[in-house]
């Protein structure tokens, strides 16, 4: 079978020839090739990061650039970012007020820290709404189709949706802190700012769902020691439910990317008719064995993911690396509804000699 095929395979609920491998080498590809690292992402084919997975054997399914644009329907709404000197700001201008973000660039973690929160309390949420009641939504399949020929059998890219209501504020812009204490004093309001966003986002995944995707994500950065079940029940379950439905009615899949401790959360998601959990971090990092994750998600739910940075980066020795691959793939023989991949993107400082490795450790290790 091709790359690609094994995923599908998977999505499809068929037994492929061996683990499928997908990897997110963007940032592994930025660092260590020296691309200025751009948050707007990619606005067309980066012929080097496909170079990179096609020497990788690895399917490419993120971080290829947005395939839609964003605007508002609105003259008095502006929207602007920018990066300028290793700052990205972000400014929403609205007749209601004016929100503004800023994240810095840092080359040790190679990443934008938040300097300023978009969000610093319930006060600026009409602001918000306001916003997501006029957003518009304009498909770019011409970006998506131009991946598709580029990688070849290695593509297999997921369509994207903004944060959900939930996932807006506490993992993006408005931090934990802020959105804890906003959901205890004033959980109503919370509530209708995440419906706002929700909202939004099914009016987006309308425009989208005709397109040549096959899998969407969400990418909430779900964590369980943050977001408990009461919060999954209040602010998420409904939504997941609801885009899984709509996905499935056009045939189509929903992956939602966890990127935390998922002890809890794989069962929820299976709940909500989630086709695949992304970005799955096991021990060492988070509380779970491989095995302990499929008997909390159940045989259905894919499992996407496996190696912990702490594991692929320069700190793990090669024989730990080894074996928590070899733990991963052995699930397998429980449910093949699995994929290997990094637990989230492949760390820059990973050995490349190490990336190399998993064609062959799934040779070994995953074959069916």
């Amino acid at each position: 079978m091709k790359p690609n095929e094994r995923v599908r395979a998977v999505y499809q609920g068929r037994k492929p020839d061996q683990v499928p491998l997908m990897l997110d080498l963007s940032h592994w590809y930025k660092k260590n090739r020296n691309v200025f690292f751009n948050l707007s992402g990619f606005t067309q084919v980066e012929q080097g990061l496909v170079d990179l997975h096609k020497q990788a054997g690895a399917v490419c399914y993120c971080e290829m650039g947005g395939f839609y644009s964003l605007s508002a329907d609105d003259p008095e709404v502006k929207l602007e970012s920018r990066t300028d000197g290793g700052v990205f700001s972000t400014r929403i201008t609205t007749p209601l007020g004016t929100l503004f973000e800023e994240r810095v660039f840092n080359p040790d973690s190679y990443s934008y820290g938040l300097r300023k929160h978009l969000l610093e309390s319930t006060a600026d949420f009409p602001i918000i709404e306001f916003l997501m009641e006029r957003l518009q939504c304009r498909p770019k399949w011409e970006l998506y189709r131009a991946w598709q020929d580029s990688l070849g059998e290695l593509a297999y890219p997921y369509a994207q949706l903004p944060y959900s209501g939930s996932g807006y504020l506490i993992a993006r812009y408005m931090g934990v802190e802020r959105t804890v204490f906003a959901v205890l004093d004033e959980p109503d309001r919370v509530q209708r700012l995440v419906q706002a966003v929700n909202a939004c986002n099914l009016r987006i995944l309308d425009a989208l769902l005709d397109g040549p995707f096959e899998t969407l994500i969400v990418s909430d950065n779900y964590d369980s020691n943050v977001q408990t079940k009461e919060f999954f029940d209040a602010y998420v379950r409904e939504y997941y439910t609801t885009v899984a439905r709509r996905l499935h009615d056009r045939g189509k899949y929903l992956a939602v990317h966890v990127d935390g401790e998922s002890r809890g959360v794989l069962g929820w998601l299976a709940e909500c008719g989630v086709d695949c959990a992304d970005a799955l971090t096991p021990q060492p990092m988070f509380a779970l064995t491989p095995d302990q994750m499929r008997a909390e998600a159940g045989p259905d739910l894919i499992l996407s993911g496996g190696i912990p940075a702490t594991v692929f980066g320069a700190g793990g020795g090669d024989a730990a690396f080894v074996d928590c691959v070899r733990r991963w793939l052995d699930t397998r023989r429980d449910s093949p509804r699995l994929i290997l991949a990094a637990g989230d993107q492949v760390p820059t400082e990973a050995p490349w000699r190490r990336i190399a490795m998993l064609p062959d450790l799934i040779a070994k290790y995953g074959k069916y």
